[in-house]
């Protein structure tokens, strides 16, 4: 289990939030469930990450094992924020690799076979005593670049994880698409090669099961980390094609693309997707569209973890009261104070 210190401060005009009364600062817990580890951080709400502890996922072993290595990553974020930080935490954040009932109430990572239908939220609320809020970890993703990241200011994007698995999240009109079971976006299983692999979800030639860590390896045989020129390009190749369909279906400016698969095979990926992108996303309404690294980087799942608890409260219901207008907070005249306001349009 590794512990970093705080990792990184986050732009200044973030969030603006209406401070609870008192010197200490709002700070959300971050959680975020990933296919090889699992990471939790304490976020503030102007979305600065100020602490995180991580883990390896081992695939073999039970799936209360898996929660037992949660349990400590969260205790010693807990304990850090109460001492070292001396931060009010008011909500939990999850963001989980999927597919996932609405609000994570269960989870089923296909990367994490041993956590079929796991109650991921309400275990991890009953850890806590806070109110928990979950979502897709690619959701997530695209409510931190548009609060923090590459895409601030645009209303109809993509943002995707290239990782051990691949993911999406897809904002229209400023909002987060939600979908009937909350999986809405879920770009890793468009087909881009229909006679290729076989995909853990059980079709064939789904993007996952052509440009992910995992498939990556057992078409290579080598470690992502050790790519060949040849690999990065085509990977980059399968994202692009992806991206295309996307844009072409949804008149989308922007894909952002995070996750340690996209963002280490840097230049060699983005230039490859690109030119995919702009082979075959020819529309009027999309041949503008370009594919962009995440600038978050490494810290956008555990900001977009944070930005799925302040999207969660906002929706909450307040001492009995019904639950908020969910239309932007910049959209609406002067209300009664929420415990934090939305830092993007499309959420949280």
């Amino acid at each position: 289990m590794d512990h970093e210190p705080d990792v990184a401060r986050a732009e200044d005009q973030a969030l603006d939030i209406d401070e609870a009364p008192g010197p200490r600062r709002r700070a959300l817990l971050g959680v975020d469930i990933g296919g090889s580890k699992f990471a939790v951080g304490v976020i503030t709400s102007r979305g600065e990450l100020i602490d995180r502890s991580m883990a390896k996922v081992d695939p073999d072993v039970s799936g209360e094992s898996h929660y037992e290595m949660l349990v400590e990553l969260v205790d010693e974020q807990l304990e850090l924020a109460e001492d070292r930080h001396d931060v009010e935490l008011v909500a939990v954040g999850v963001g989980s690799a999927g597919p996932i009932a609405p609000n994570c109430e269960v989870v089923s990572p296909l990367n994490i076979p041993a956590w079929s239908d796991f109650p991921l939220r309400p275990r991890v609320q009953e850890l806590t005593g806070l109110p928990t809020f979950g979502d897709l970890d690619a959701k997530a993703l695209a409510l931190a670049e548009g609060w923090l990241g590459a895409a601030q200011g645009v209303s109809n994007y993509c943002a995707m994880t290239v990782s051990t698995g691949v993911g999406g999240g897809l904002v229209l009109d400023g909002r987060l698409i939600d979908g009937a079971t909350a999986n809405a976006g879920h770009v890793g299983h468009l087909i881009v090669e229909p006679q290729g692999r076989r995909c853990s979800c059980g079709a064939r030639g789904c993007l996952e099961a052509e440009a992910s860590g995992l498939a990556i390896e057992a078409l290579t045989g080598r470690s992502p980390t050790e790519p060949s020129y040849e690999t990065m390009e085509r990977t980059g190749r399968m994202v692009g094609r992806a991206a295309a369909s996307m844009c072409n279906l949804f008149d989308l400016d922007l894909v952002v693309v995070g996750g340690s698969v996209a963002l280490g095979f840097a230049a060699t990926f983005f230039n490859a997707a690109n030119l995919e992108l702009h082979a075959r996303a020819t529309m009027s309404h999309s041949r503008q569209a370009r594919v962009v690294p995440s600038r978050l980087e490494e810290r956008g799942p555990l900001i977009g973890a944070a930005a799925v608890g302040i999207r969660g409260l906002r929706r909450r219901p307040i001492s009995g009261a019904p639950a908020t207008d969910p239309t932007p907070a910049r959209r609406r005249p002067t209300a009664t104070r929420a415990p934090l306001t939305d830092p993007y349009t499309a959420g949280p």
